[in-house]
């Protein structure tokens, strides 16, 4: 099977009615203990562990069969330590592959973040997540002039109800929403822009 994830390789994959399980591995034969920076080979234990990976062709269930090494260095106070990747970093639980996936999502095609976490089938705290630490970590934003500055209000969904628990009495929620927008990208230059 074609997975193409950097620096591993399928050792199974199964056609089930949920969607299709893959099984990988690191390609890496040793690690380097996080403590004292000493490599070993010497393997103490495997676990599989569940890794969320953009979908293929549906929804894809990624398990990693993934090696703790034992330290070889016996003054190191570290014994163990577990394998990480560039693309699944330390208690990482997504590949990097699918953080640049929803990133982009979000950033460049102007989706919303519980779409983009539908779509990809992840939570959307996830996608928020990314996105925060991506504005966070961000050197320069780029800065724009707003010429014409749109304001809507509308309802962004349907009406509930919900019972108070002070008055037990049922209430109203109308949920709503005020977006601001450049209204200079939304009116083509040649276009005269219509007074209301």
């Amino acid at each position: 099977m074609l997975f193409n994830l950097p620096g591993y390789r399928v050792i199974a994959a199964v056609d089930g009615p949920d969607g299709r399980r893959v099984e990988i591995e690191s390609l890496a034969v040793e690690g380097a203990c996080p403590s004292c920076g000493v490599f070993t080979d010497r393997v103490h234990q495997r676990t599989s562990q569940r890794v969320r990976d953009v979908p293929v062709a549906g929804t894809v269930a990624v398990w990693w069969r993934k090696r703790r090494f034992a330290c070889s260095e016996w003054r190191c106070p570290r014994r163990t330590f577990a394998e990480h990747t560039v693309q699944v970093p330390p208690r990482a639980r997504t590949t990097g592959r699918l953080v640049h996936a929803v990133l982009a999502a979000v950033t460049e095609a102007g989706r919303t973040v519980s779409e983009v976490a539908a779509s990809y089938g992840v939570a959307w705290w996830t996608v928020q997540t990314v996105v925060d630490v991506a504005g966070v970590l961000a050197d320069t934003v780029p800065v724009a002039a707003v010429t014409r500055l749109g304001i809507d209000e509308h309802r962004y969904r349907s009406v509930r109800f919900f019972r108070d628990p002070i008055t037990e009495r049922w209430c109203r929620y109308e949920p709503w929403m005020t977006p601001f927008v450049d209204r200079r990208k939304l009116i083509p230059q040649h276009a005269e822009p219509r007074r209301y």
